[in-house]
């Protein structure tokens, strides 16, 4: 087959008046060459040849995933090859999965804030699953410490005051001391009523904030455009977490979350501050958990249970109602 240079020289010597054999002569090709050249409509096609990809082998198992779960990242698919063997980038796997993949929403400015400053909190529902055979709503709990962007989450089947200040204190353990403030949307469990010029908290979170050292704080109603510095952490648990994995139970989760927390989230170099978050969460200085006073539920959480457990997993993303935090540049105390 001809080149494309050789087609261009073949198509304007003969619109030049350059005989059939003189093009021939001229570009040391046979004529019936020349002859079904000038035949063509346009340039000849040219395919490239298909080179072997260290990709190949596993190209089955990435149609299969994303055939099941279109939210899964490239990261999430490229730690789950390179597991299994893979020793490829993952650039090729990024362009191999593009269009399968659901595409994420554009990223907004973030706002800073200082060591042990902030901590934003959610409570976000998950859907219902059949959890013991009953269904059930799931409710993940995220708290994210705004300097070092150390997490911590855990899942409940509760959206009672008590089981989300009980999650709180566990977040504080975990994290090793309190932050100064901690920001929260305008859900019903944290305040009562939220206005441009008043804010009401839920007597049971002032109750705990006092004796944990901690002032709670809202976002600003009616600014959604100003969503600040935090990645989407419920869309981030979603994504790398919960979307294709298979749980027993709640306990089952929380097991499995607190070990993704050390082996993954904490310990990956994040794409804002360029750092490992476990690295600068000593450099938080939060108030030690040992400064917090006493505190008890009003109600006592219900013990655990455990007949049988069939199992259930995140098929896709839920479909419901959930309160992404952010940073913004006033909050209303």
């Amino acid at each position: 087959m001809i080149r494309l240079e050789e087609w261009v020289d073949i198509v304007s010597m003969h619109k030049a008046g350059v005989s059939i054999s003189a093009i021939a002569r001229e570009l040391g090709i046979s004529r019936n060459t020349v002859k079904a050249t000038l035949r063509r409509d346009g340039p000849p096609e040219y395919r490239r040849r298909e080179m072997p990809s260290k990709l190949d082998p596993y190209k089955d198992y990435l149609h299969e995933r994303l055939r099941e779960f279109p939210e899964l990242s490239a990261k999430r698919l490229f730690d789950e090859i390179r597991a299994m063997g893979y020793g490829g980038g993952i650039s090729i796997l990024k362009d191999f999965t593009r269009p399968h993949r659901v595409p994420r929403r554009t990223t907004v400015v973030r706002f800073e804030t200082p060591p042990g400053e902030q901590a934003q909190c959610d409570y976000a529902e998950l859907g219902c699953h059949e959890v013991h055979g009953i269904p059930t709503k799931v409710y993940a709990f995220t708290m994210l410490l705004g300097y070092s962007r150390h997490l911590y989450v855990e899942f409940s089947d509760s959206c009672a005051s008590e089981a989300f200040l009980a999650a709180h204190a566990r977040a504080f353990s975990y994290f090793g001391g309190m932050p100064r403030r901690v920001l929260y949307d305008n859900a019903k469990i944290i305040a009562l009523e939220h206005s441009r010029t008043r804010v009401t908290f839920n007597a049971a979170l002032l109750d705990f904030a006092g004796r944990f050292g901690f002032r709670p704080q809202l976002c600003r109603p009616y600014r959604p455009q100003t969503k600040g510095k935090v990645e989407r952490t419920i869309g981030y648990v979603k994504d790398a977490f919960l979307v294709g994995r298979v749980f027993t139970d709640i306990d089952d989760m929380n097991a499995r979350v607190l070990a993704w927390l050390e082996d993954e989230a904490n310990v990956r170099v994040h794409g804002t501050t360029g750092e490992v978050p476990a690295h600068r969460l000593p450099l938080e200085g939060l108030t030690p958990v040992s400064e917090a006073l006493a505190w008890v539920p009003d109600r006592k959480l219900a013990p655990p249970v455990a007949p049988r457990r069939p199992p259930f997993r995140f098929e896709e993303l839920p479909e419901v109602e959930t309160r992404s935090l952010a940073v913004y540049e006033e909050v209303c105390s």
